[in-house]
């Protein structure tokens, strides 16, 4: 009894073992598919995303264009105040850095706080130049405004984290950033200030915090959330764009960092700007996946657009990458030129074989055509020679079978004693003669008649005998003498006789009976 309880206790412990097992088997397949399905969707939102990208950029002249004109309108104003020279100032930013330079300095001595944002504008744009020294330099000059923002504290955070990745000198990169680490901290006590009275200033808070302890899923969330209060037609929303692409390769996810990347490169073209941080990037993964055409097209809009904005550091940044890519399609170019010049040849080579072969064919069937109008001439005077022969032959027949009627009743008036036994054996000359002048044109006469009837019924010649009645009956019936009463009158046979023999043939022929004497004249082998 106790082993008994064991074996069943051992019984539902497998069983609800293979249970467990089976969910967890579900749980795997579901999470693949899952996975599975959830690649093919990244796939096509990039892909989707790439196509809008490459037909913005396809008419990004017409951005431009547009942020010319807005630029111009601010310039024809007749009385062009500090906030509209700051304007200006701004549009110039992202745009042509030599004329944002002169509207900056233009606005050195402007009152407080356009002043302020004229320095802050600045020193980025400096930065943004490569001109690291001189934003530092700006930046810590005697006449330089008091930055006590977020906004500023934010700038010379990030002017001397470049300037520090920047330099080749530990001591230099040191220093750098320490000061940099300096204005992080009064940036992050700004925005800790701030946080009470503004959702921005807390999201952006909790961002540089969540980055700071690496939980990059939390950092996302942040961006992600400062990114739904903008619209994909601001500029802002390309910065935030970029950012979030960046925290998505922290996070190990490449697919979303270049999901985003396009994003903030659609902006880009979508708001003019030149000094384009994205589309270079976007044009590099291209061309690691092998999409040659686009990463040309992204690369040659890059290094167009850095060339307009006139930054060394973005010409240099996006001239290593763009120089190789466009060697590498224009080898590619090369390489497709190559084969559709032999892909040429080949069809000319054939189109001239194809047309060989047309002039042949057609003088083959030149050929063809005189030959067949000489067969058929031939053929004709065969028919008509044939059609002659056999009305010589039925001719001969009548007149040797009235010569023999006519020979037996001379017998019989000249009183010779046995008439009968005299025609017997002058029938059986006509026959011989018959057979043998029949068979002379229809040589395989005999073959082709026991062809149309049923094996048993075939008919076989006695010796000394070409023929049998049977087959001179359709053998007259074959030259055309079709009556019964012709055809006895001819053979020297009663019209009964005939008839008999002619439905006899007709019940053992092989096929419809009704049409045996048809194929009996179809029969046309010479000899």
């Amino acid at each position: 009894m106790h082993h008994k309880f064991a074996y069943v206790k051992k019984k539902q412990y497998f069983c609800s073992a293979n249970r467990n097992n089976m969910k967890k088997q579900i749980l795997i397949i579901g999470c693949l598919l899952a996975l599975s399905l959830s690649a093919t969707a990244a796939v096509s939102t990039i892909d989707s995303l790439l196509n809008v990208l490459e037909t913005e950029v396809a008419q990004s002249d017409k951005y431009i264009a547009r942020k010319q004109a807005r630029i111009d309108s601010l310039c024809s104003l007749r009385r062009k105040t500090p906030e509209v020279q700051l304007r200006i100032a701004g549009e110039y930013q992202h745009f042509q850095s030599d004329s944002s330079r002169v509207w900056y300095l233009k606005l050195q001595h402007a009152d407080e706080p356009i002043r302020t944002q004229a320095y802050i504008g600045f020193v980025k744009l400096l930065a943004s130049s490569g001109h690291f020294s001189n934003a530092i330099a700006y930046l810590n000059s005697p006449s330089a405004p008091s930055i006590n923002s977020v906004e500023g504290y934010k700038m010379a955070w990030l002017l001397y984290s470049e300037a520090a990745a920047g330099t080749q000198v530990p001591m230099f990169r040191e220093e750098q950033e320490m000061k940099a680490g300096l204005y992080y901290d009064s940036m992050m006590v700004a925005l800790e200030h701030g946080a009470a009275s503004s959702q921005e200033y807390a999201l952006w808070y909790q961002l540089y915090r969540a980055s700071e302890r690496t939980d990059w899923k939390e950092a996302i969330r942040c961006n992600e959330k400062l990114i739904s209060f903008l619209t994909p037609d601001e500029h802002q929303y390309a910065i935030l764009a970029y950012g979030n692409a960046m925290l998505y390769e922290q996070a190990g996810d490449l697919t979303k960092r270049r999901e985003w990347l396009i994003r903030s490169a659609i902006t880009d073209v979508r708001c003019g700007i030149t000094d384009n941080g994205s589309s270079w990037m976007v044009a590099q993964d291209c061309f690691d996946e092998g999409d040659l055409k686009r990463a040309y097209c992204f690369s040659d809009y890059s290094l167009t657009n850095a060339t307009f904005f006139n930054a060394p550091t973005r010409y240099i940044q996006n001239f290593t990458p763009g120089h190789l890519i466009a060697n590498r399609y224009e080898y590619e170019l090369q390489r497709y030129s190559t084969r559709l010049t032999v892909v040429l040849l080949l069809l000319i080579v054939m189109l001239a074989a194809t047309l060989g072969l047309c002039v042949y064919s057609w003088r083959q069937n030149r050929k063809l055509k005189a030959l067949n109008e000489q067969m058929s001439v031939v053929n004709a005077q065969l028919k008509e020679s044939n059609n002659v022969k056999e009305q010589y032959i039925c001719r001969y027949l009548e007149v040797y079978s009235d010569y023999i009627r006519r020979l037996t009743t001379m017998a019989r008036k000249a009183g010779e004693k046995d008439p009968t036994a005299f025609m017997e054996h002058e029938m059986e000359n006509f026959y011989r003669s018959f057979d043998d002048t029949f068979l002379s044109i229809y040589g395989s006469f005999v073959q082709d008649f026991n062809d149309l009837l049923k094996p048993e019924a075939r008919i076989t010649p006695k010796p000394g005998e070409r023929m049998t009645v049977e087959m001179r009956i359709f053998a007259l019936i074959l030259l055309g003498i079709t009556s019964s009463a012709k055809i006895a009158e001819l053979l020297c046979y009663s019209p009964n006789t005939i008839s008999n023999y002619r439905v006899k043939m007709k019940n053992n022929c092989l096929g419809n009976r009704d049409t045996f004497e048809q194929r009996i004249q179809h029969i046309r082998t010479f000899s």
